[in-house]
């Protein structure tokens, strides 16, 4: 398998002032990424559903006015099975896709929906589910027209998962590619996070590699980050501490947790030549060079026997 693409992710918050914005972009740009992935929320660009039209153009600005390509990952709240509150979360994928056409990113990540247990009673999960279907058929229609490709994550079993909160239909990778299969369209596919993967199949005791054989397939982008394997079930400790822990979804480097990540991409085909982000936590930036190479030495066949070595 010969990787084509591997870049990394913005990991500051620009939602007020964009001041950090062009210091962050020329720091990646000294990494030389293949492209740089970017939160339309953390740059502020997203109001009431739609885009902020002024703030949309000061953004990308800024971003054009650099050597990076980009790809889009869509606010992490849209929740395309809610079929009760009246929030504008179609609003958001759309304006999400929009921005990603007018910066010329051919990919836009967005997560699988959710049922929450206290708000969803009254609604029949069978009704959920068809809403996202429908929802992502939209959405794709607007992204063929766009030039855009949809790449829906699989997700990780967080305390509210475990604890029974929220049903998340995206925990198994398998049955996240089988809702894709059923929306069926050429502009939808699935975003493989490997760190989301590893902590399920912890959690839920699956084949981490026979489930994300099954997604292959569908396969147009890859989250690829590393943990511990170690699921937190509760909220504690807090965040600040799970990295001493080695609880959770830490959006490490490839190589600084123990997710089996050579053996993983060995096994794997995926005939549609996805592009890889090395995506990182917000606290740790720092560690975009290292989380750049871990991710081309994992995934690009010239370095990867030397690190399995």
């Amino acid at each position: 398998m010969l990787a084509t693409s591997v870049g990394t992710n913005l990991t500051g918050v620009y939602q007020n002032g964009l001041d950090g914005l062009p210091p962050e972009l020329a720091h990646l740009e000294t990494l030389a990424p293949d492209f740089v992935e970017v939160w339309p929320e953390f740059l502020g660009i997203i109001a009431a559903g739609g885009l902020d039209r002024n703030r949309t153009n000061r953004v990308k600005d800024i971003l054009l006015d650099t050597g990076h390509s980009y790809t889009v990952h869509a606010p992490f709240d849209i929740n395309l099975m809610d079929t009760t509150s009246g929030l504008p979360h179609r609003g958001m994928l759309a304006a999400s896709i929009r921005f990603a056409a007018e910066i010329e990113a051919p990919t836009v990540v967005c997560h699988s929906g959710q049922r929450l247990a206290r708000r969803d009673a009254l609604v029949s999960f069978k009704e959920q589910i068809a809403s996202q279907r429908e929802a992502l058929r939209e959405a794709g229609d607007l992204a063929e027209e766009l030039g855009v490709t949809i790449a829906v994550e699989n997700y990780y079993p967080d305390a509210r998962i475990v604890g029974g909160e929220v049903y998340d239909t995206s925990t198994r990778p398998s049955e996240l590619a089988e809702m894709v299969s059923e929306v069926n369209h050429p502009s939808v596919g699935v975003c493989l996070d490997t760190g989301h993967a590893a902590l399920s199949a912890a959690a839920f005791g699956f084949d981490l590699f026979e489930e994300c054989e099954i997604a292959a397939p569908l396969v147009h982008h890859v989250h690829i980050q590393d943990n511990f394997q170690r699921v937190n079930f509760t909220d504690d400790p807090p965040v600040s501490e799970h990295r001493a822990f080695g609880l959770g979804d830490l959006h490490l480097p490839p190589g600084s947790g123990t997710i089996p990540l050579v053996k993983l991409f060995e096994r794997m085909d995926f005939p549609h030549d996805p592009s890889y982000c090395a995506e990182l936590s917000e606290e740790f930036p720092h560690l975009a060079g290292e989380a750049l190479a871990g991710a081309r030495g994992v995934v690009r066949e010239e370095t990867r026997e030397a690190l399995a070595s």
